[in-house]
């Protein structure tokens, strides 16, 4: 997957970048297309030389630094910056491999990037060379010269550098934003949190926002769409029996829980903002359930939480907002995510347990107060089926089962591995076996000694 994420670009060459063909790249040259602030042409591969060298250094770092966009070589431009030739350049590994290790030697920090080599049909071993760099949230990306750094960014076609004045400017904005997306995380979850039924229910409740800002058009195309996909659906990765039943809009965003009530959310709740931000909330435990025969103040009962329902509801709302994010609203690269246990409260604590053999505790305590963990993920790696969404998974789990006092995930390793005895065969481990044979995700036998 390609982070980089551009309505104007996909416009442009008719396609995701990264499922853009030779022929769409061609096109440039039939239509006449301009090189712009995003977009860069370049007839042959950068040399070897130190010169050579920071000039690929220095264009990843301007695309960074600005509004990201894509180098294309191996298309020659002509004195009014047109797509004029396609001479191609030749394609290789060990080229890819060249790039990416010259980007790291001399930017600083390393900014997200990816080369695709895009073959022509009809000349084996030949074709376009794509970089695409998205703006980074870590700018401003330095480019070694000298022992010092300078700071690029884009001019319209052209590349200026920074003042002394504009750097310090760009590193307070770089600070500025990291607070902003960690007060996003707070609101959006406070935002959805308030939605939910927790008279008799508890939730886990995962909320992630893009690093980099996408948007989509809320309207009633938009809401009817939501509709036909989350109405009467199961949203968890592997599903067991819950569904939503109402959909709405708030304020920028797109809105969808179960229950029986529109207005209170039970069970499973989302809420989607245009700018590819979410949170999503799954049952953790049902009170109502635990209650002793005759039991007057359901309220009072601690809330006994299975790892299998903690990881299976931290895996689905990863995939879930990741999704959202890539796919309605076009945010690439990183997130922040955050994940959570609510209600959790000293008259109300969390224990947790497992379901396997008799069942039993997990953890040395129990919670008076909600659990908390945040980590930063790649947007495609969670919305991808596969090894990356299920390291993560296990990362963000451990977060908060660490609280109880338990060390890891049981469920699945750090890499991503299914650890298939720690899920009952009652209720996942069929299916956890099936989706992993499908997604191409590895599983064990082995367990914890």
């Amino acid at each position: 997957m390609v982070a980089h994420r551009s309505r104007r670009l996909e416009g442009l060459l008719g396609a995701r970048l990264d499922t853009v063909s030779h022929a769409q790249i061609a096109a440039l040259k039939t239509n006449a297309v301009s090189e712009s602030y995003d977009l860069e042409f370049k007839g042959e591969l950068y040399g070897g030389n130190d010169r050579a060298k920071r000039d690929l250094a220095g264009d990843v770092a301007a695309l960074a630094n600005t509004a990201g966009g894509v180098l294309l070589l191996g298309v020659a431009e002509d004195d009014q910056a047109r797509a004029a030739e396609l001479p191609g350049v030749a394609l290789s590994d060990s080229e890819v491999l060249r790039y990416r290790n010259i980007v790291a030697d001399l930017v600083h920090p390393l900014p997200t990037f990816d080369i695709r080599q895009i073959e022509d049909p009809d000349q084996p071993g030949n074709g376009f060379l794509m970089i695409a760099v998205p703006r980074s949230p870590s700018a401003p990306h330095g480019v070694s010269v000298n022992e010092g750094l300078r700071y690029p960014r884009r001019n319209g076609a052209s590349i200026i550098y920074l003042t002394e004045a504009e750097v310090a400017a760009a590193y307070q904005d770089r600070f500025a934003r990291r607070q902003t997306r960690h007060d996003d995380l707070l609101r959006y979850e406070r935002d959805l949190i308030s939605r939910l039924d927790a008279s008799d229910q508890t939730y886990v409740v995962v909320t992630l926002v893009p690093d980099l800002s996408g948007d989509f058009t809320l309207d009633t195309k938009t809401l009817r769409a939501f509709r036909q996909e989350t109405i009467d659906k199961d949203l968890l990765v592997i599903p067991r029996g819950v569904s939503v039943r109402y959909t709405t809009v708030g304020s920028r965003r797109l809105i969808a829980h179960g229950g029986s009530e529109p207005a209170k959310a039970q069970w499973i709740a989302c809420e989607l903002h245009q700018n590819g931000a979410g949170a999503f909330a799954a049952i953790a435990a049902n009170r109502t359930d635990l209650a002793p025969q005759g039991q007057v103040d359901e309220n009072s009962i601690a809330s006994r939480i299975e790892d299998e329902d903690l990881v299976l509801d931290i895996w689905s709302g990863l995939r879930f907002l990741a999704r959202h994010a890539r796919d309605r609203s076009a945010a690439g690269g990183t997130a922040t995510v955050r994940a959570t246990i609510e209600p959790v409260t000293p008259n109300l604590p969390a224990e947790l347990r497992h379901p396997r053999g008799f069942g039993g505790t997990l953890g040395s305590h129990q919670l008076t107060e909600p659990p908390q963990v945040t980590s930063v993920f790649d947007i495609d790696d969670l919305a991808e089926d596969g090894p990356a969404l299920t390291a993560a998974t296990s990362v963000l789990a451990a977060g908060l089962i660490q609280h109880f006092g338990y060390p890891e995930t049981l469920q699945i390793t750090t890499d991503g591995v299914i650890r298939t005895k720690y899920w009952s065969s009652q209720r996942y481990g069929p299916r956890v076996q099936q989706w992993a044979a499908k997604a191409k995700v590895d599983t064990t036998d082995e367990t914890i000694g």
